[in-house]
């Protein structure tokens, strides 16, 4: 594991005996790597799982049975560190015949070979420019190989469960699932709402007409809204908005 690292100096100052200069780019670049590799190794060390005591081979099966120890299965998994092993049991249901990997799950990597570190990774790159270029930013800014379809499927994929909790998160509001506030009744309260332009990527706002005829938009509206409350009037008889009670 610290042979690659070990080596790196030798190579560097063999090569500034040879021409006189050092490639300081380079070297960063190639002693990233050695780390890299050197950290994939180790990870791949702690991800050896072994088999577990003859009392703790089975699992629960979602048809009710019980899914027993099979074997130890290998699956190649990408770090932020670069690409590592790891090596878990696997276990199988006789009955419903649906296997489980509860490493897998535990790890948080269940059905992909990404780890969480770099399906973050995957997330950033890919909101903020097209997915091709987010692929060339992680070759570039973490020495990952990934695909550009890797990086559209994870972005994606992450954008849809974070629109998913959101919406969940709407219905609980407009289910009435809220805190009870306890205060004083509130006599005359106003709601007042407003909408504001807000800049988006070009797919957000296809074949929307823009303010300039014949332009595209360039932004979506997105709705603002405020609460306050009211007690007095001014000597024309318009209300008055109460100081500090907007929300």
């Amino acid at each position: 594991m610290a042979r690659e690292v070990d080596r790196f100096p030798g190579r560097v100052f063999a090569q500034r005996r040879k021409d006189g200069r050092t490639d300081l780019e380079a070297v960063e670049s190639a002693l990233r790597a050695a780390l890299h590799q050197a950290g994939a190794a180790a990870l791949s060390e702690l991800l050896q799982f072994e088999v577990l005591a003859a009392d703790q081979r089975q699992l629960p099966s979602g048809c009710g049975h019980h899914a027993q120890y099979q074997e130890i299965r290998c699956k190649p998994i990408l770090t932020i560190v670069g690409p590592a092993r790891l090596s878990r049991p696997y276990y199988l249901c006789s009955r419903c015949h649906v296997g489980q990997f509860p490493v897998d799950v535990e790890l948080d990597i269940e059905n992909t070979e990404f780890s969480p570190g770099v399906r973050r990774m995957h997330a950033l790159v890919g909101q903020q420019a097209p997915f091709d270029h987010g692929r060339e930013q992680l070759q570039v800014l973490a020495g990952l190989e990934v695909t550009t379809k890797s990086v559209e499927r994870i972005a994606e994929a992450i954008g849809a469960d974070i629109a998913q909790r959101e919406h969940e998160e709407i219905q609980k509001a407009l289910q009435l699932d809220l805190p009870v506030l306890a205060g004083e009744p509130i006599p005359i309260l106003y709601v007042q709402m407003d909408g504001t332009g807000v800049p988006v990527v070009k797919k957000e706002t296809l074949d929307r007409q823009g303010k300039t005829a014949g332009q595209p938009a360039h932004t979506r509206e997105v709705k603002l809204g405020c609460a306050f409350t009211q007690t007095t009037w001014d000597q024309e008889g318009f209300a008055l908005r109460d100081p500090d009670s907007t929300t």
